[in-house]
């Protein structure tokens, strides 16, 4: 009968499932040391939910085909729901294995990511795996033959044989079934479908992601198109909260169906200095903040940085927006959060009218570029930035064609980029401001460094690869200071150091969240630390601020220099976002009200759940939730400017 060929592709893809999960507590045994045991059971039970789920959601339309007995007939209509399952879970396999993979650097879960890769990137990320994970893609691929030759074995013993019961009872039976695989599929008999918030069964953040499973959060990432009803607010009320949000002295609202499109007040006098923004791959501030140890076992991992950082303004309650570089990008250069979910850069609504730096700079004189030693085609990211008003971008092919620089494994290194920027300006002899942004490369994984001096730390562990690249970036970072520093530009040039995300690893939920963001200009502004709560949406404004010219804008961020209120920070990265405002960091699933309570300021430390002590959510809630639909309300109708 057919149904006992799904009965096995549930059994060995449930199991495939069960050994993952395994590996994942194997391999963060000693984070999770003091977990009790009742709790470890509870990940696999609850696990075996999510496994389950998305299992049905695949193979429901297969096991409905095999029910269809006129064109069961058909030999080559047969194995297609046969034999195509096959494929699907040997491809789960090297899927889970490239989530373990992606986990270790996230710390989350795969999501949309899996898919994105498909393209000129592909090899990159291919090649760069090779290098720093070969054992476990070995082993992955040895799992897949293996598995490969174990399902042709058995499948090939599953022969069809036409149902001869009573064509009520067949029809019974084929509903039975049928109904059970949807009830699978939604994960229980609950109102609503299963979600990513159903996996918080413990108190440990970290042992709750293990419940999941990479094939479930990439799925999932693809649904968030519109919130539940509960998540959702009104549209005029999401608008008139957002506006209050953002309302400042140095700006006014000019357009009531744009709703945030603003104009600012220009300060006389400010001219039209230089801008050089240099957003750093992957920095947690937890390294450069006085609060944590900058030092590890003697040695100081960015000392270049914390010597910028005593002669600037440096910002310690900076927040990233997201957790990629697609959303640290769209929030930095467009002032507009990145939504939960696909990155708007993989939408329909990457090419809406977005106020970008690059379009506003250059509309007031400035020439705008855009380094980087990777491939923006990597995401699809180049006709993306030059919509953001970048037409002069020096990338991968552009480095690779001077034939002045060796490349690594997953580009150029950032000395290689910053020399090239230093040659472009001494090379340029116009007198018009410039507006050029450096996105940096050798902290993301594979953390490549030009030679081992910069291993400072025994790179056998693998938190120490990043942290022998992160030294090696800090220094690539002093030497560019050096170089500008013998230009005539560098007495009219502002510089902005701002992390695109953390690096994920080994941090709580603050310091996963908190990225270094510094303003230096010694010839401008006084060395001082800024303790306002702020994120990388507030960096448009506040750019536009040092710039003696009227702009016309949209953005959900304030100028940092002028809001008074202490603050405020705003994130959406998969599957959550939150609020950070005053003593308070809230953090809820988009998918159902998991609402958490964490603190703002040392100990870092949770709270009760918002569901026990609802009180203290309440405003931080409303204001995360306004933002959430806000940015929904303008992409989906276009609204971000005329």
């Amino acid at each position: 009968m057919p149904h006992r060929i799904f009965l096995f592709y549930f059994s060995v893809w449930t199991s495939i499932f069960f050994i993952f999960r395994c590996i994942f507590l194997f391999y963060y045994r000693q984070t999770l040391q003091n977990e009790s045991f009742q709790d470890i059971v509870l990940v696999f039970l609850h696990g075996l939910r999510f496994d389950l789920a998305i299992q049905a959601q695949i193979l429901l339309p297969f096991v409905f085909m095999s029910f269809l007995e006129p064109l069961n007939r058909f030999l080559i209509y047969r194995n297609i729901w046969k034999y195509f399952p096959v494929g699907i879970i040997l491809y789960s396999i090297s899927h889970l294995t490239g989530d373990f993979i992606y986990f270790q650097n996230a710390n989350k879960h795969i999501g949309y990511e899996g898919f994105v890769i498909w393209g000129k990137g592909f090899w990159t990320v291919f090649s760069s795996v090779f290098v720093e994970d070969l054992p476990i893609v070995i082993l992955g691929f040895i799992l897949i033959g293996l598995c490969l030759y174990f399902f042709i074995q058995v499948v090939k013993k599953f022969q069809y044989e036409k149902d001869n019961s009573p064509l009520l009872q067949k029809i019974l039976k084929a509903l039975v079934i049928i109904l059970f695989l949807v009830i699978l599929a939604r994960g229980g008999f609950q109102s609503s479908f299963i979600g990513i918030g159903n996996a918080i069964v413990t108190k440990n953040p970290l042992l709750n992601q293990f419940v999941l499973n990479g094939i479930f959060t990439t799925v999932v990432d693809f649904r968030v198109e519109k919130f539940p009803k509960f998540q959702m607010m009104h549209e005029v009320e999401a608008l008139s909260v957002s506006r209050e949000l953002i309302s400042s002295v140095d700006t006014e609202f000019v357009n009531d169906i744009f709703p945030i499109y603003r104009k600012t007040k220009p300060t006389k006098g400010v001219g039209k200095p230089n801008i050089m923004l240099v957003i750093l791959e992957s920095w947690p501030a937890k390294y450069v903040l006085e609060e944590f140890s900058h030092k590890i076992n003697g040695q100081e991992i960015t000392p270049e940085f914390n010597k910028l950082r005593k002669q600037g303004i440096y910002f310690p309650k900076f927040f990233a927006n997201g957790g990629r570089t697609s959303n640290g990008l769209v929030s930095i250069l467009t002032g507009i959060p990145d939504r939960p979910g696909v990155s708007l850069v993989h939408t329909r609504y990457a090419l809406h009218r977005f106020t970008a730096l690059g379009s506003l700079l250059k509309k007031a004189g400035y020439k705008v570029k855009f380094y980087y030693g990777g491939q923006l085609a990597f995401e699809n990211l180049t006709p993306i930035i030059k919509h953001w008003g970048f037409e002069d971008l020096y990338d991968y092919d552009s480095f690779q064609a001077s034939g002045k620089f060796q490349k690594g494994v997953w580009g150029f290194n950032d000395l290689d980029v910053y020399n090239q920027i230093l040659d472009d300006m001494k090379n340029d002899l116009s007198n018009v401001p410039k507006f050029t942004v450096c996105l940096t490369l050798s902290t993301h994984h594979p953390f490549q460094i030009p030679d081992k001096s910069f291993e400072i730390l025994d790179p056998s562990e693998e938190e120490n690869k990043f942290l022998n690249s992160l030294h090696y970036a800090d220094y690539a970072l002093g030497k560019f200071i050096d170089g500008f520093k013998q230009l005539p530009e560098f007495e009219k040039t502002i510089f902005i150091f701002v992390a695109d995300h953390t690096s994920h690893r080994k941090l709580n939920y603050y310091e996963d969240r908190n990225i270094p963001f510094l303003i230096y200009a010694p010839w401008k502004f006084q060395p001082s630390i800024n303790y306002r709560i702020s994120s990388q949406i507030d960096i448009l404004p506040t750019i536009l601020s040092f710039i003696e010219e009227e702009f016309y804008f949209s953005s959900l961020g304030k100028n940092i220099f002028i809001d008074s209120s202490g603050g405020q920070a705003y994130i959406a990265f998969g599957n959550i976002y939150g609020w950070g405002e005053k003593e308070i960091f809230f953090m809820d699933t988009v998918d159902s009200f998991n609402g958490l309570n964490f603190s703002m300021f040392p100990p870092y430390e949770a709270r009760k759940p918002c569901k026990e002590d609802p009180s203290p959510c309440l405003l931080p809630h409303k204001k995360a939730k306004a933002f959430l639909n806000t940015v929904e309300i303008l992409l989906k109708k276009n609204l971000l400017s005329p």
